[in-house]
Protein backbone atom coordinates (compact mmCIF):
# COMPACT_ATOMS: atom_id res chain seq x y z
CA UNK A 1 0.00 0.00 0.00
CA UNK A 2 2.98 2.63 0.37
CA UNK A 3 4.35 1.63 -2.71
CA UNK A 4 0.64 2.56 -4.47
CA UNK A 5 0.42 5.63 -2.19
CA UNK A 6 3.77 6.86 -3.85
CA UNK A 7 2.74 5.79 -7.57
CA UNK A 8 -0.38 7.32 -6.90
CA UNK A 9 1.54 10.96 -5.54
CA UNK A 10 3.89 10.63 -8.97
CA UNK A 11 0.65 9.87 -10.82
CA UNK A 12 -1.51 12.97 -9.83
CA UNK A 13 1.85 14.84 -10.61
CA UNK A 14 2.07 13.38 -14.38
CA UNK A 15 -2.06 13.86 -14.74
CA UNK A 16 -1.95 17.67 -13.50
CA UNK A 17 1.00 18.22 -16.08
CA UNK A 18 -0.86 16.56 -18.54
CA UNK A 19 -3.84 18.92 -18.27
CA UNK A 20 -1.76 21.67 -18.64
CA UNK A 21 -0.27 20.60 -21.46
CA UNK A 22 -3.29 20.02 -23.80
CA UNK A 23 -4.32 22.28 -26.59
CA UNK A 24 -7.68 24.19 -25.36
CA UNK A 25 -10.73 23.56 -28.18
CA UNK A 26 -10.97 25.00 -31.15
CA UNK A 27 -13.27 27.82 -31.41
CA UNK A 28 -14.67 26.76 -34.87
CA UNK A 29 -15.26 23.29 -33.82
CA UNK A 30 -18.33 21.27 -32.28
CA UNK A 31 -20.37 23.36 -30.38
CA UNK A 32 -21.23 20.18 -27.95
CA UNK A 33 -17.62 19.65 -27.13
CA UNK A 34 -16.57 23.05 -26.48
CA UNK A 35 -19.53 23.47 -24.28
CA UNK A 36 -18.44 20.01 -22.19
CA UNK A 37 -14.93 21.60 -22.07
CA UNK A 38 -13.56 18.91 -24.81
CA UNK A 39 -10.67 19.84 -26.20
CA UNK A 40 -9.56 19.29 -29.54
CA UNK A 41 -5.88 19.43 -31.13
CA UNK A 42 -5.82 22.34 -33.61
CA UNK A 43 -5.43 21.18 -37.10
CA UNK A 44 -1.82 20.51 -38.45
CA UNK A 45 -0.44 20.80 -34.92
CA UNK A 46 1.58 18.26 -32.94
CA UNK A 47 0.02 15.57 -31.28
CA UNK A 48 -1.93 15.50 -28.22
CA UNK A 49 -0.33 14.24 -25.34
CA UNK A 50 -1.15 11.17 -24.23
CA UNK A 51 -2.94 10.81 -20.44
CA UNK A 52 -1.47 8.51 -18.05
CA UNK A 53 -2.91 5.49 -17.07
CA UNK A 54 -4.22 5.71 -12.96
CA UNK A 55 -2.47 3.30 -11.22
CA UNK A 56 -4.48 0.26 -10.22
CA UNK A 57 -5.41 -0.05 -6.26
CA UNK A 58 -3.41 -2.80 -4.98
CA UNK A 59 -5.39 -6.57 -4.30
CA UNK A 60 -5.42 -7.64 -0.97
CA UNK A 61 -4.20 -10.82 -0.33
CA UNK A 62 -6.98 -11.05 2.51
CA UNK A 63 -9.92 -8.74 2.95
CA UNK A 64 -9.74 -9.05 7.12
CA UNK A 65 -10.44 -11.39 9.57
CA UNK A 66 -13.11 -13.08 11.61
CA UNK A 67 -12.62 -13.99 15.10
CA UNK A 68 -15.19 -15.28 17.84
CA UNK A 69 -15.46 -16.69 20.90
CA UNK A 70 -16.98 -16.36 24.10
CA UNK A 71 -17.76 -13.60 26.47
CA UNK A 72 -15.06 -12.08 28.49
CA UNK A 73 -12.42 -13.96 26.56
CA UNK A 74 -10.68 -10.81 25.14
CA UNK A 75 -11.89 -10.02 21.70
CA UNK A 76 -12.42 -6.51 22.12
CA UNK A 77 -9.02 -6.14 24.34
CA UNK A 78 -7.52 -7.86 20.93
CA UNK A 79 -9.32 -5.39 18.46
CA UNK A 80 -8.65 -2.15 20.75
CA UNK A 81 -4.74 -3.19 20.34
CA UNK A 82 -5.08 -4.15 16.31
CA UNK A 83 -6.36 -0.59 16.25
CA UNK A 84 -3.95 0.91 18.12
CA UNK A 85 -1.16 -0.62 15.95
CA UNK A 86 -2.80 0.05 12.65
CA UNK A 87 -1.84 4.34 12.72
CA UNK A 88 -3.96 7.08 12.55
CA UNK A 89 -7.57 6.71 12.82
CA UNK A 90 -10.05 7.38 9.44
CA UNK A 91 -9.76 10.71 8.46
CA UNK A 92 -11.51 12.84 5.49
CA UNK A 93 -9.09 14.66 4.54
CA UNK A 94 -7.92 12.78 1.64
CA UNK A 95 -7.79 8.88 -0.07
CA UNK A 96 -4.72 9.06 0.95
CA UNK A 97 -5.03 9.74 4.44
CA UNK A 98 -6.97 7.06 5.04
CA UNK A 99 -7.07 5.31 8.09
CA UNK A 100 -8.78 2.88 10.81
CA UNK A 101 -11.82 3.03 12.13
CA UNK A 102 -12.60 1.37 15.43
CA UNK A 103 -16.66 1.33 15.80
CA UNK A 104 -19.50 -1.25 17.82
CA UNK A 105 -21.09 -2.69 15.14
CA UNK A 106 -24.63 -0.74 16.34
CA UNK A 107 -22.63 2.69 15.63
CA UNK A 108 -21.63 1.71 12.66
CA UNK A 109 -25.31 0.45 10.89
CA UNK A 110 -27.01 3.30 13.08
CA UNK A 111 -24.64 5.35 10.62
CA UNK A 112 -25.40 3.33 7.56
CA UNK A 113 -29.01 4.25 8.06
CA UNK A 114 -28.75 7.92 8.09
CA UNK A 115 -26.41 8.24 4.75
CA UNK A 116 -29.27 6.09 3.12
CA UNK A 117 -31.68 8.32 4.84
CA UNK A 118 -30.04 11.23 3.61
CA UNK A 119 -28.83 10.52 0.15
CA UNK A 120 -32.90 9.37 -0.57
CA UNK A 121 -33.85 13.18 0.15
CA UNK A 122 -31.03 14.37 -2.87
CA UNK A 123 -31.20 13.38 -6.69
CA UNK A 124 -27.85 11.09 -6.70
CA UNK A 125 -27.31 7.98 -5.94
CA UNK A 126 -29.11 6.61 -3.78
CA UNK A 127 -27.36 2.91 -3.18
CA UNK A 128 -25.57 1.00 -0.30
CA UNK A 129 -23.25 1.05 -2.92
CA UNK A 130 -22.52 5.03 -2.83
CA UNK A 131 -22.34 4.68 1.24
CA UNK A 132 -19.51 2.16 0.87
CA UNK A 133 -17.65 4.36 -1.64
CA UNK A 134 -17.67 7.17 1.01
CA UNK A 135 -16.66 4.96 4.12
CA UNK A 136 -13.79 4.08 1.79
CA UNK A 137 -12.77 7.66 0.97
CA UNK A 138 -11.51 7.88 4.53
CA UNK A 139 -11.28 4.31 6.06
CA UNK A 140 -9.00 1.67 4.64
CA UNK A 141 -9.65 -0.39 7.75
CA UNK A 142 -12.91 -1.07 9.44
CA UNK A 143 -12.75 -2.42 13.28
CA UNK A 144 -15.86 -4.07 14.09
CA UNK A 145 -16.69 -5.18 17.51
CA UNK A 146 -19.74 -7.30 18.45
CA UNK A 147 -20.28 -7.91 14.70
CA UNK A 148 -24.20 -9.27 14.88
CA UNK A 149 -27.13 -9.64 12.61
CA UNK A 150 -30.44 -9.43 14.29
CA UNK A 151 -33.29 -8.89 11.24
CA UNK A 152 -33.06 -9.12 7.24
CA UNK A 153 -33.00 -5.52 6.65
CA UNK A 154 -29.68 -5.61 7.84
CA UNK A 155 -28.54 -9.00 6.40
CA UNK A 156 -29.55 -7.49 3.10
CA UNK A 157 -27.69 -4.20 3.70
CA UNK A 158 -24.64 -5.99 5.20
CA UNK A 159 -24.04 -8.34 2.15
CA UNK A 160 -24.11 -5.59 -0.35
CA UNK A 161 -21.95 -2.80 1.64
CA UNK A 162 -18.86 -5.32 2.42
CA UNK A 163 -19.46 -6.25 -1.16
CA UNK A 164 -18.59 -2.69 -2.07
CA UNK A 165 -16.41 -1.71 0.80
CA UNK A 166 -13.89 -4.93 -0.19
CA UNK A 167 -14.25 -3.70 -3.78
CA UNK A 168 -12.70 -0.28 -2.93
CA UNK A 169 -9.87 -1.98 -1.30
CA UNK A 170 -11.14 -1.71 2.77
CA UNK A 171 -10.26 -4.53 4.83
CA UNK A 172 -12.73 -5.63 7.34
CA UNK A 173 -12.08 -6.97 11.32
CA UNK A 174 -14.52 -8.95 12.99
CA UNK A 175 -15.14 -9.97 16.61
CA UNK A 176 -18.45 -11.50 17.48
CA UNK A 177 -20.16 -13.94 19.91
CA UNK A 178 -21.36 -16.52 17.35
CA UNK A 179 -19.42 -18.21 14.54
CA UNK A 180 -20.25 -17.26 11.17
CA UNK A 181 -22.62 -20.25 10.24
CA UNK A 182 -24.56 -19.47 13.26
CA UNK A 183 -25.13 -15.84 12.15
CA UNK A 184 -29.13 -14.88 12.16
CA UNK A 185 -29.46 -18.61 12.92
CA UNK A 186 -33.12 -19.73 12.03
CA UNK A 187 -34.28 -16.34 11.27
CA UNK A 188 -36.68 -15.19 8.81
CA UNK A 189 -35.66 -14.88 5.20
CA UNK A 190 -32.25 -15.87 6.49
CA UNK A 191 -31.37 -17.48 2.93
CA UNK A 192 -31.81 -14.46 0.95
CA UNK A 193 -28.59 -12.97 2.08
CA UNK A 194 -26.54 -14.82 4.99
CA UNK A 195 -25.18 -17.72 2.53
CA UNK A 196 -24.78 -15.31 0.09
CA UNK A 197 -22.75 -12.94 2.62
CA UNK A 198 -21.02 -16.10 3.99
CA UNK A 199 -19.32 -16.77 0.49
CA UNK A 200 -18.72 -13.42 -0.17
CA UNK A 201 -16.18 -13.39 2.72
CA UNK A 202 -14.51 -16.90 1.57
CA UNK A 203 -14.40 -15.38 -1.80
CA UNK A 204 -11.94 -12.21 -0.34
CA UNK A 205 -10.12 -14.96 2.12
CA UNK A 206 -11.25 -13.31 4.94
CA UNK A 207 -10.20 -15.38 7.92
CA UNK A 208 -12.25 -17.22 10.31
CA UNK A 209 -10.93 -17.63 14.24
CA UNK A 210 -11.94 -19.06 17.21
CA UNK A 211 -10.17 -17.29 20.40
CA UNK A 212 -10.62 -20.11 23.12
CA UNK A 213 -10.63 -18.65 26.13
CA UNK A 214 -10.33 -20.70 29.43
CA UNK A 215 -12.80 -17.89 31.29
CA UNK A 216 -14.27 -14.89 31.01
CA UNK A 217 -11.79 -12.86 32.49
CA UNK A 218 -13.92 -10.21 33.37
CA UNK A 219 -15.67 -12.20 35.67
CA UNK A 220 -12.62 -11.41 38.18
CA UNK A 221 -12.47 -7.79 37.87
CA UNK A 222 -14.73 -7.39 40.97
CA UNK A 223 -12.99 -4.40 43.08
CA UNK A 224 -13.10 -4.70 47.11
CA UNK A 225 -14.64 -1.96 49.09
CA UNK A 226 -11.94 -0.49 50.20
CA UNK A 227 -10.32 -0.30 46.93
CA UNK A 228 -13.59 0.91 45.07
CA UNK A 229 -13.70 3.90 47.50
CA UNK A 230 -10.54 4.47 47.22
CA UNK A 231 -9.87 4.62 43.67
CA UNK A 232 -13.30 6.50 42.95
CA UNK A 233 -12.19 9.21 45.15
CA UNK A 234 -8.41 9.48 44.79
CA UNK A 235 -9.12 9.17 40.96
CA UNK A 236 -11.73 11.26 40.42
CA UNK A 237 -12.17 13.71 44.16
CA UNK A 238 -15.75 12.44 44.28
CA UNK A 239 -17.14 10.94 41.39
CA UNK A 240 -17.52 7.13 42.47
CA UNK A 241 -20.43 5.99 44.61
CA UNK A 242 -18.07 4.04 47.06
CA UNK A 243 -19.11 -0.16 47.09
CA UNK A 244 -22.19 -1.88 47.98
CA UNK A 245 -21.92 -5.36 49.74
CA UNK A 246 -23.02 -7.92 47.79
CA UNK A 247 -24.16 -12.04 48.45
CA UNK A 248 -21.24 -14.24 49.17
CA UNK A 249 -18.94 -14.65 45.67
CA UNK A 250 -21.22 -12.29 43.98
CA UNK A 251 -19.61 -8.46 45.44
CA UNK A 252 -19.17 -6.06 46.65
CA UNK A 253 -20.37 -3.73 43.52
CA UNK A 254 -20.01 0.14 43.14
CA UNK A 255 -22.31 0.91 41.04
CA UNK A 256 -24.62 -2.08 41.55
CA UNK A 257 -27.68 -2.01 44.12
CA UNK A 258 -29.60 -5.39 44.79
CA UNK A 259 -33.03 -4.38 46.41
CA UNK A 260 -33.51 -7.74 47.75
CA UNK A 261 -30.79 -10.18 48.79
CA UNK A 262 -31.36 -13.44 47.15
CA UNK A 263 -31.18 -15.57 50.42
CA UNK A 264 -32.36 -13.98 52.84
CA UNK A 265 -33.19 -10.32 54.30
CA UNK A 266 -29.68 -9.98 55.23
CA UNK A 267 -26.03 -8.71 53.32
CA UNK A 268 -26.93 -7.40 49.79
CA UNK A 269 -30.21 -6.41 50.22
CA UNK A 270 -32.91 -5.04 52.40
CA UNK A 271 -36.78 -5.80 52.68
CA UNK A 272 -39.95 -3.79 53.67
CA UNK A 273 -40.02 -0.04 54.39
CA UNK A 274 -36.30 -0.07 54.61
CA UNK A 275 -35.64 -0.93 51.10
CA UNK A 276 -37.06 2.33 49.33
CA UNK A 277 -35.48 4.29 51.72
CA UNK A 278 -31.66 2.52 50.90
CA UNK A 279 -32.48 2.00 47.16
CA UNK A 280 -33.57 5.73 46.92
CA UNK A 281 -30.33 6.60 49.13
CA UNK A 282 -28.15 5.01 46.94
CA UNK A 283 -29.38 6.42 44.00
CA UNK A 284 -29.60 9.99 45.39
CA UNK A 285 -25.82 9.76 46.48
CA UNK A 286 -24.97 8.63 42.90
CA UNK A 287 -26.33 10.88 41.17
CA UNK A 288 -24.75 13.94 43.45
CA UNK A 289 -21.20 12.36 43.32
CA UNK A 290 -21.12 12.04 39.60
CA UNK A 291 -22.93 15.46 39.21
CA UNK A 292 -19.97 16.99 41.23
CA UNK A 293 -22.03 17.76 44.49
CA UNK A 294 -25.09 18.58 42.45
CA UNK A 295 -27.58 17.26 44.69
CA UNK A 296 -30.80 17.59 42.40
CA UNK A 297 -30.69 17.50 38.77
CA UNK A 298 -33.42 19.75 36.61
CA UNK A 299 -35.87 18.09 34.26
CA UNK A 300 -34.87 17.72 30.70
CA UNK A 301 -36.18 16.78 26.97
CA UNK A 302 -32.86 15.39 25.31
CA UNK A 303 -32.74 14.47 21.45
CA UNK A 304 -32.07 10.78 20.67
CA UNK A 305 -32.40 8.54 17.03
CA UNK A 306 -34.32 10.07 14.18
CA UNK A 307 -35.40 13.89 15.28
CA UNK A 308 -37.08 12.12 18.45
CA UNK A 309 -36.54 13.29 22.27
CA UNK A 310 -36.89 11.81 25.30
CA UNK A 311 -37.92 13.35 28.90
CA UNK A 312 -34.95 12.73 31.01
CA UNK A 313 -36.12 12.51 35.21
CA UNK A 314 -33.01 14.77 36.41
CA UNK A 315 -30.34 16.03 34.19
CA UNK A 316 -27.03 17.93 35.53
CA UNK A 317 -23.38 18.18 35.02
CA UNK A 318 -23.17 14.85 32.68
CA UNK A 319 -25.54 12.92 34.97
CA UNK A 320 -29.02 11.51 33.36
CA UNK A 321 -31.46 9.66 36.01
CA UNK A 322 -34.18 7.60 34.27
CA UNK A 323 -36.06 4.62 35.59
CA UNK A 324 -36.30 1.43 33.89
CA UNK A 325 -39.78 1.60 32.27
CA UNK A 326 -38.40 4.15 30.67
CA UNK A 327 -35.43 2.98 29.36
CA UNK A 328 -36.05 0.06 27.97
CA UNK A 329 -39.93 -0.27 28.16
CA UNK A 330 -41.18 1.45 25.23
CA UNK A 331 -40.18 1.79 21.46
CA UNK A 332 -36.15 2.61 22.31
CA UNK A 333 -33.02 0.95 20.29
CA UNK A 334 -29.12 0.80 20.51
CA UNK A 335 -29.29 4.22 17.97
CA UNK A 336 -31.56 6.31 21.12
CA UNK A 337 -28.86 4.70 23.43
CA UNK A 338 -25.95 5.61 21.74
CA UNK A 339 -27.49 8.97 21.58
CA UNK A 340 -27.98 8.92 25.42
CA UNK A 341 -24.36 8.15 26.13
CA UNK A 342 -23.56 10.87 23.76
CA UNK A 343 -25.11 13.27 25.58
CA UNK A 344 -24.48 11.48 29.76
CA UNK A 345 -21.56 10.16 30.88
CA UNK A 346 -23.24 8.62 33.87
CA UNK A 347 -26.68 7.14 33.68
CA UNK A 348 -28.33 6.11 36.99
CA UNK A 349 -31.49 3.86 36.50
CA UNK A 350 -33.47 2.74 39.03
CA UNK A 351 -36.08 -0.20 39.56
CA UNK A 352 -34.44 -3.17 37.13
CA UNK A 353 -36.27 -6.61 37.23
CA UNK A 354 -34.78 -9.92 37.21
CA UNK A 355 -35.94 -10.79 33.36
CA UNK A 356 -38.25 -13.59 32.81
CA UNK A 357 -38.72 -15.05 29.43
CA UNK A 358 -41.55 -13.00 29.00
CA UNK A 359 -39.59 -9.91 28.91
CA UNK A 360 -37.55 -10.31 26.33
CA UNK A 361 -38.19 -7.24 24.52
CA UNK A 362 -37.52 -5.19 27.72
CA UNK A 363 -34.29 -7.60 28.62
CA UNK A 364 -32.65 -7.14 24.86
CA UNK A 365 -33.37 -3.16 25.45
CA UNK A 366 -31.12 -3.49 28.14
CA UNK A 367 -28.48 -5.37 26.98
CA UNK A 368 -28.24 -3.24 24.44
CA UNK A 369 -27.98 -0.25 26.44
CA UNK A 370 -25.14 -2.07 28.52
CA UNK A 371 -23.42 -2.50 25.54
CA UNK A 372 -23.34 1.27 24.15
CA UNK A 373 -22.45 2.46 27.45
CA UNK A 374 -19.42 -0.07 27.57
CA UNK A 375 -18.57 0.65 24.49
CA UNK A 376 -18.30 4.35 25.26
CA UNK A 377 -17.19 3.84 28.66
CA UNK A 378 -19.96 5.29 30.65
CA UNK A 379 -21.27 4.62 33.84
CA UNK A 380 -24.72 2.75 34.83
CA UNK A 381 -25.14 3.16 38.08
CA UNK A 382 -28.29 0.14 38.89
CA UNK A 383 -30.62 -0.61 41.60
CA UNK A 384 -32.27 -4.15 40.48
CA UNK A 385 -34.08 -6.81 41.85
CA UNK A 386 -31.48 -9.31 41.46
CA UNK A 387 -27.02 -9.44 41.61
CA UNK A 388 -26.24 -8.91 38.00
CA UNK A 389 -24.88 -12.75 37.80
CA UNK A 390 -28.51 -13.73 38.47
CA UNK A 391 -30.83 -10.43 36.27
CA UNK A 392 -30.46 -11.96 32.89
CA UNK A 393 -30.23 -15.69 33.70
CA UNK A 394 -33.54 -16.95 32.09
CA UNK A 395 -32.42 -14.85 29.47
CA UNK A 396 -29.06 -16.52 28.77
CA UNK A 397 -30.79 -19.67 28.75
CA UNK A 398 -31.68 -18.77 25.08
CA UNK A 399 -28.49 -19.28 24.02
CA UNK A 400 -28.52 -23.01 24.39
CA UNK A 401 -32.28 -23.57 23.41
CA UNK A 402 -32.42 -25.56 20.37
CA UNK A 403 -35.21 -25.02 18.07
CA UNK A 404 -35.11 -28.85 16.82
CA UNK A 405 -34.95 -30.45 20.14
CA UNK A 406 -38.27 -32.80 20.59
CA UNK A 407 -41.06 -31.37 22.41
CA UNK A 408 -41.28 -33.25 24.60
CA UNK A 409 -37.55 -32.04 26.02
CA UNK A 410 -39.12 -28.75 25.81
CA UNK A 411 -42.26 -29.51 27.60
CA UNK A 412 -40.34 -29.08 30.90
CA UNK A 413 -40.41 -24.78 31.75
CA UNK A 414 -36.50 -25.75 33.58
CA UNK A 415 -35.12 -26.21 30.23
CA UNK A 416 -35.99 -22.19 30.21
CA UNK A 417 -34.87 -21.85 33.67
CA UNK A 418 -38.20 -19.86 34.71
CA UNK A 419 -41.82 -20.90 34.61
CA UNK A 420 -43.96 -18.31 32.40
CA UNK A 421 -45.44 -15.24 33.51
CA UNK A 422 -48.25 -13.30 33.37
CA UNK A 423 -48.00 -12.08 30.49
CA UNK A 424 -48.02 -8.56 31.61
CA UNK A 425 -45.19 -6.64 29.84
CA UNK A 426 -45.31 -5.52 26.94
CA UNK A 427 -43.31 -7.62 24.17
CA UNK A 428 -44.95 -7.69 21.23
CA UNK A 429 -47.57 -10.60 20.12
CA UNK A 430 -47.50 -11.40 16.65
CA UNK A 431 -50.99 -13.33 16.37
CA UNK A 432 -53.74 -11.25 15.12
CA UNK A 433 -55.96 -14.51 14.63
CA UNK A 434 -56.66 -14.75 18.22
CA UNK A 435 -57.87 -12.87 21.70
CA UNK A 436 -55.31 -14.86 24.02
CA UNK A 437 -51.37 -14.88 23.38
CA UNK A 438 -49.71 -18.04 24.56
CA UNK A 439 -46.02 -17.53 26.63
CA UNK A 440 -42.95 -17.09 24.73
CA UNK A 441 -41.98 -20.57 26.49
CA UNK A 442 -45.28 -22.13 24.70
CA UNK A 443 -43.92 -20.54 21.39
CA UNK A 444 -40.69 -22.25 21.90
CA UNK A 445 -42.33 -25.39 22.43
CA UNK A 446 -44.57 -25.24 19.27
CA UNK A 447 -41.50 -24.14 17.22
CA UNK A 448 -39.95 -27.25 18.51
CA UNK A 449 -43.05 -29.35 18.07
CA UNK A 450 -43.75 -27.76 14.10
CA UNK A 451 -47.04 -27.46 14.87
CA UNK A 452 -49.91 -27.27 12.30
CA UNK A 453 -49.79 -23.24 12.66
CA UNK A 454 -46.62 -22.66 13.35
CA UNK A 455 -43.65 -22.16 10.30
CA UNK A 456 -40.64 -23.99 10.45
CA UNK A 457 -37.01 -22.45 11.32
CA UNK A 458 -36.49 -19.70 8.65
CA UNK A 459 -39.79 -20.46 6.35
CA UNK A 460 -42.51 -17.60 6.69
CA UNK A 461 -42.87 -18.06 3.37
CA UNK A 462 -45.81 -21.05 3.56
CA UNK A 463 -47.51 -20.14 7.09
CA UNK A 464 -49.54 -17.96 8.79
CA UNK A 465 -47.62 -18.17 11.82
CA UNK A 466 -51.13 -17.80 13.41
CA UNK A 467 -51.25 -19.07 17.10
CA UNK A 468 -47.72 -18.11 17.88
CA UNK A 469 -46.69 -15.11 20.80
CA UNK A 470 -44.43 -13.15 21.04
CA UNK A 471 -42.37 -14.21 17.59
CA UNK A 472 -43.31 -16.23 14.92
CA UNK A 473 -41.80 -20.01 15.17
CA UNK A 474 -39.75 -19.08 12.16
CA UNK A 475 -38.60 -16.28 14.64
CA UNK A 476 -38.09 -17.64 17.61
CA UNK A 477 -34.68 -18.66 16.63
CA UNK A 478 -33.43 -15.18 16.97
CA UNK A 479 -33.94 -15.09 20.53
CA UNK A 480 -31.15 -17.08 20.66
CA UNK A 481 -28.70 -14.22 20.24
CA UNK A 482 -30.93 -12.21 22.92
CA UNK A 483 -29.26 -14.90 24.87
CA UNK A 484 -25.72 -14.39 23.82
CA UNK A 485 -26.12 -10.73 24.15
CA UNK A 486 -27.76 -11.61 28.31
CA UNK A 487 -24.28 -13.26 28.62
CA UNK A 488 -22.27 -10.66 27.09
CA UNK A 489 -24.28 -8.16 29.08
CA UNK A 490 -23.91 -9.92 32.41
CA UNK A 491 -20.03 -10.00 31.82
CA UNK A 492 -20.01 -6.17 30.70
CA UNK A 493 -21.96 -5.18 33.95
CA UNK A 494 -19.39 -7.22 36.21
CA UNK A 495 -16.42 -5.63 34.71
CA UNK A 496 -18.35 -2.15 34.92
CA UNK A 497 -17.49 -2.56 38.49
CA UNK A 498 -13.99 -3.02 38.24
CA UNK A 499 -11.19 -0.03 38.96
CA UNK A 500 -9.85 -0.76 35.95
CA UNK A 501 -13.27 0.11 34.30
CA UNK A 502 -13.70 3.16 36.16
CA UNK A 503 -10.02 4.31 34.93
CA UNK A 504 -11.04 4.05 31.54
CA UNK A 505 -14.23 5.90 31.87
CA UNK A 506 -12.16 8.74 33.82
CA UNK A 507 -9.79 8.93 30.88
CA UNK A 508 -12.58 8.94 28.34
CA UNK A 509 -14.58 12.09 30.31
CA UNK A 510 -11.12 13.84 30.25
CA UNK A 511 -10.82 13.08 26.48
CA UNK A 512 -7.99 11.06 26.79
CA UNK A 513 -9.94 8.78 24.25
CA UNK A 514 -11.15 9.71 21.05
Amino acid sequence: HGRWSDERARWREAHAAWALARPPAAEAGDAREAKVGERRPPAGGPPEPVEPPEPPAPQLASHGCYIWGGVGGGKSLLMDLFADSCGPAASSSGPDDRGVRRVHFHEFLYDVHRELHRLRQGDGDKTTKAVAQGIARSTRILAFDEFQITNISDALIVETLFHALFEAGVAVVMTSNRPPEDLYKDGLNRHLAIPQFLALLERRRVGFLCLAAARDFRNGASVSASAARASASSASGGVGVGSVEGPPGEGPWRDFLCKVAPRSTGAGGSSGSDAGTEVQSFLDKAFAEAAGGTPRGEPERVPIAWGRSLEVEESAAGVGRFSFAQLCGGPLNADDYLSLTNRFHTLVVADVPCFSLEQHNEARRFTNLVDCAYERHARLVLSAEAPPTRLLASMEELATLALHESASELDNDSVAGVVPGDGSSDWVRHNPFGPVASSITQAARRAAAGGPNDAAPGDDDSKTGAGVAGVMAGAVGSLQESGFAARRATSRLLHMQSDDYLVAHLRHRRGGEA
